[in-house]
Parts: C-alpha cells; structure tokens; sequence
C-alpha cells in the first residue's frame, strides 16, 4: 500500500513540475519529499522507500535540491517571457524626461511628458496608470482648444479601452480624436483614427449575435479610406499596417484576399523588429485558420527568437504569441504543451490583475505626495507665469512707447516738412494771385483811361455819356482788384470798405462828391465773383440816382446799407428822387443788367417808389468765412 501511495506522489510531482519540462526537477521533487518523509517519519521510511532511490542519499538529495530550487524556480519563471526590459528602461527615461519638465515648468512640455508616460504604461499592460497620465495630460491641453496634440491622447485611450473590450468607450475616444485631428487637419492623424474605428466597428460587429452588417460597412470604410491615406502618406510603417487590418478583416470572408494582402505587407521593406514580431504573430493566426500548424510554429518561432534575442515584447505581443502557441500545439493534439502555454497566457493576465492591484494600492500612497508636489509645483509656476508675464508686459509697455516715440518723431518731421511746404506754396500761391490781381488791375486802369481818351473826343453827348457809365463799371471792377491786392485776403473782400468806395467814386465821377451817403454796413466778406456783380449793380444804381435823382432835388440823400443775418445777406439803396415812372419796365439797360446780377446771385430784388426810389435784394451766398 505504501508504494502505491509513493506512485501516486511520484505522478503528482510529475505534474507538478511539467511546466518546467525536465526529468532532473522532477526526481528532485521526488527526492526533496521523500527526504522530509524520513525526517519526520524514520521509523516509515524503510516501507515507503522506492526501489530507485536508496535511503542513504536522501539527505544527499534533499541537499541538493536546495542548492539547485533557486535554478529551478528560475528556470520555471523563464518560461513564462516577461516583458521587454527595453520597456521598462524606456519607462525610466520618460520619468526623469516628467520630472525634468516639472522642474522646467513648462505646462506644454509637461502635458507631453504626460502623454509619453501613458503610453509607457500602456506598453507594460498597466492600463489604469496610463489612463490617469492621459487624463492629466488632457487636463493640460485641452483649454488650449483643440489640436493634434489632443486628438493623439485620444487615440492612445482609445487604443487601450479597445485592448479592454470596452468597444462603446473606445469608439466615443477614437470619435473625439477625429475631431481633432479634422481641426487640425492632419492627414496622419486622420488615417489612424480610420484605423481604430475600423478595428472598434469590426469588434462591435463581430460582438453581436447576427453580425450586424452596418458595422462591417463602416468597418470596411474606414479601413479603405485609411487605405487611401497611408498610400498618399507614402509610410512603409502605416501602409503595412493598414494590409495588416485588411487581411484579419478578409480573413473569415475572403481568405485569399487577406492571404494577398499578407503577401503585400511581407513585401514592404523597412521593416523594424517590433513590427516584425506582429507581422511573424499575424502571419502564424493566417496558417492556423487554414489549418496549417507546422507552418504557423515555424513564424511563431521565428517570433520568439526575435523577442527574446533583442529582449523586446510587449504585453500584447507576449499575449499573442503565448495565444497562438496554444491554438498550435491544439490542432496538432499536444494536450501538455497546449495547457502548458495556456497557463503562460493565463498568467500574464493574472501578472496584469495582480500589477493593477498593486498598483491601485502604490497609486492610493503616493497619489498624496504627488499632489502635493503638484500644487508646490504649480504654485511655483504661476507664481513664475505671473512674474513672466509682468516682465512681458513692461516690455511691451516699453517696446510701444519706444515705437510711439519713434513714429510720434516721424510724424513730427514729416509734418514739420509738409508744413514748410505748404508754407512755401501759400506763399507762393499768395504772390501769384496778388500778381495777377494787381494785372488785372493795372489792365483795367489801362482800359479806363482809354475809354476816358476815347470819351474825351466824342461829339455825340448820347455817345460820351454811354461811355462814361462803361468807364464807370470798368473802374468799379478795377477798385475791386485793388482792394484784393491791397487786404489780407487773397479771394475775399469786405463789403463794409469795398462799398463806401465805389460810392464815393461813383459820387466824384457825376460832381456829387460834397454828397456825404449814411450807410449802414456790418461786415461782410464775400468771394471775388459775387463782389464784382454787388459792385455793378450799386454802380448801376448809384449812377441812375445821380442822373435822375439827384439834380431835380436841392438836398439829395443817398443811404445804403447791407448786413448778413441766418446765412442770407440783405443788400439795399434809397435815395429821396422822384422815383421811376415805369419801374417794372425790362427794356432799358440798366434794368436788365440788374435782373442779370439778381439771377447770377440766386436772389430777389425789388423796387419801392412810394417815397423816393428804395432797392431791396436779398440773396443767400455761401461765405468764404464767417462774418466778423
């Protein structure tokens, strides 16, 4: 009976140490129970003694075995290939690449250090500690607005809910990273973004029971325009990938598409070793759907050597391969080596659970002191911000009043010049019309004394007189080009000088100069033209009164008078005469040149000899000025 029951431990051991695959641990198993049963039980040992293994090596073995438990222990571990190192060194140069960026203080080179711890993580299979990198990376960038910088984070979370079947989730990330990668309008962007909504329709689709074809479309669709993307991108890297899509996509359809697509892959070159290992893991899953496991083993081998001889392998690809190895030696009826690669597979994801766990726990202690470190931090760094922006500001404060100085110098010359230029044109401008007015007044001075020459040798008194009033008007004219030349105004004239002048000439010309007119003049100034027709029409006038007026009446008055009031100037003449007989009569000369002027004006005029002659015009002028 108690070898029977030695047989029984004997086969237990065998188990027991089958994932190691060696006879020698297996006998030393053996032999380590077999030394603590004689230990415990000596007056036994004798009965339960194999016939193998004699009692005086039992101690011997027992020894051995300890020596050689810490080889065994590390040989089994061996079999299960953890993670590359290459990892977890990157891992450690991205956290001193976040502390450095901590200490720099730059939020944007945080957030991307943010992002790179993440995906560090994420490559370890630590999925919760990458989601909560990510999230403080978008913490950073996302009241930026959106970017690529965002759409990338998104793609990254969303990648990892996909790897955690939580396909929902994965497609409302991959959706927000299109978003922003349509914003920013990356081409690249957009093309892995296709990718991964791809790869979550075909999950989705494939999840449900019937297939939902809707899915599969969109599926397709994406996978075609990522297709089209990658192509115009030109990148070996992406174009493989996407063929790779293509090929699981047509694997259950169209096996010989897919089997074409693997082919285009394999003939892409550039190839690095981590896309390497997919592309030998791939290409193994092809041969076990066609039911072809030797030549599967072979890729998967081929894998194994890569992974192990460069010490790469991720989680997924670890959990791949581990996978795949186990669907090979099923097929080929290998139950142990089945099993034994089926307990590797399940124990990455126990080693993941067990890394989540413990690391919810790590996370919990030192998620206190990382905030404090990061109000300290970030106290220190709006306390720097604000110091940077006063700087910035008193800067451009002094930058913009150096500049205003600058253009307010500019201005000032420039000014300064085209003032002195103006100057100079006034002047010049000045002189020339005073030149030309006083020709102008010389020419007509050169007229009125040939028409006095003129008059001088004339016969007819019809004729002489005719003359005489023309001399009159000429000199009205000619009094108006002095009085331009002589004031200050070069094109203005004021009514209250020009007028008791051509007045008094008028009065001189007829032997009325002991005459002494009461005017009633404010001043007025007007332009050139409306003063010469004012001062032949009170030409006109003051010559009809002193023909017809004046000599019929022993003490003949004269009263004028002009004023401007609401922008309309009021011009009028009296005198104490007999008044005309026919005054609304329109044939003579003088009445017609007065309805001449009164329309050139744009004014009204009327005649009232109810008590003398009384000439009224009133006409609205614009003014060169106001009135003084």
């Amino acid at each position: 009976m108690c070898r029977y029951c030695f047989i029984i431990r004997y086969i237990v051991g065998f188990f027991l140490c089958q994932p190691n695959n060696s006879i020698l641990s297996f006998y030393l198993v053996c032999a380590y129970r077999q030394a603590l049963f004689c230990l415990f039980y000596p007056q036994l040992s004798p009965l339960c003694m194999p016939p193998t293994i004699p009692i005086r090596y039992t101690t011997l073995l027992l020894l051995v075995f300890l020596g050689c438990y810490p080889l065994l222990v590390k040989q089994a571990d061996a079999q299960v290939p953890p993670v590359g190192r290459a990892l977890y060194e990157r891992l450690a140069r991205t956290r001193s690449e976040y502390q450095a960026a901590m200490a720099s203080g730059d939020s944007l080179q945080v957030a991307e250090t943010c992002y790179l711890m993440g995906k560090r993580y994420g490559a370890i299979g630590d999925y919760v500690t990458a989601q909560k990198w990510f999230t403080r990376s978008l913490r950073i960038r996302e009241p930026r607005g959106p970017s690529e910088d965002i759409g990338k984070v998104y793609l990254r979370i969303a990648e990892h809910q996909f790897i955690q079947k939580d396909y929902e989730a994965a497609a409302q990330a991959a959706k927000r990273a299109e978003a922003n990668m349509q914003y920013a309008r990356s081409q690249k962007g957009l093309m892995s973004s296709g990718i991964l909504m791809a790869s979550v329709y075909q999950k989705i689709a494939k999840s449900v029971s019937p297939v939902s074809p809707a899915r599969l479309d969109s599926a397709l669709y994406f996978l075609r325009r990522s297709e089209k993307l990658a192509l115009a991108l030109k990148n070996p890297v992406d174009i493989r990938l996407i063929y790779s899509m293509m090929a699981d996509y047509l694997e259950d359809t169209d096996p010989q598409q897919a089997a074409r697509y693997l082919q285009k892959m394999r003939a892409i070159a550039g190839y690095d070793k981590q896309t390497l290992i997919n592309l030998y893991t791939q290409l193994a899953r092809h041969h076990l759907r066609s039911k072809q496991s030797r030549e599967a083993k072979k890729w998967l081998d081929k894998a194994t050597v890569l992974r192990d001889s460069n010490r790469l392998g991720d989680y997924i690809q670890n959990r791949n391969i581990e996978q795949a190895y186990t669907n090979v030696y099923l097929q080929r009826g290998q139950w142990r080596q089945a099993f034994g690669h089926q307990k590797k597979y399940y124990t990455l994801l126990v080693q993941l659970l067990n890394a989540d766990r413990d690391g919810a726990i790590t996370r919990i202690e030192k998620q206190y002191e990382s905030y404090k470190q990061e109000t300290r931090l970030i106290a220190q760094h709006k306390e720097l911000k604000l110091h940077q922006q006063n700087l910035a500001t008193q800067q451009k404060l002094t930058l913009m009043t150096l500049l205003l100085c600058v253009v307010a110098c500019i201005a000032c010359a420039v000014l300064f010049w085209l003032l002195k230029k103006y100057q100079r044109l006034s002047v010049h401008n000045a002189q020339l019309v005073k030149e030309q007015n006083h020709r102008v007044k010389n020419n007509l001075q050169s007229i009125t004394s040939l028409l006095d020459l003129q008059s001088s040798r004339l016969t007819d008194l019809a004729a002489r007189r005719a003359v005489e009033e023309s001399l009159l008007r000429v000199e009205a004219m000619a009094l108006l080009h002095q009085r331009l030349y002589d004031g200050d105004r070069l094109a203005e004239v004021d009514l209250a000088q020009y007028i008791p002048e051509l007045v008094s000439m008028v009065l001189r010309g007829f032997g009325f100069d002991r005459l002494q007119p009461r005017y009633h003049l404010h001043p007025v100034w007007l332009d050139a033209d409306a003063a010469i027709n004012i001062g032949l029409l009170l030409n006109e006038l003051v010559t009809n009164a002193c023909k017809y007026a004046f000599p019929q009446h022993q003490q003949p008055t004269l009263e004028i008078g002009c004023q401007e009031e609401n922008g309309q100037i009021s011009l009028w003449l009296a005198d104490n005469g007999p008044g005309f007989r026919s005054a609304g009569s329109t044939n003579s000369f003088g009445m017609t040149l007065v309805d001449m002027v009164a329309q050139k004006l744009k004014g009204k005029y009327q005649f009232d000899t109810s008590r003398g002659c009384l000439f009224s015009l009133t006409f609205n002028v614009k003014l060169s000025s106001s009135t003084y």
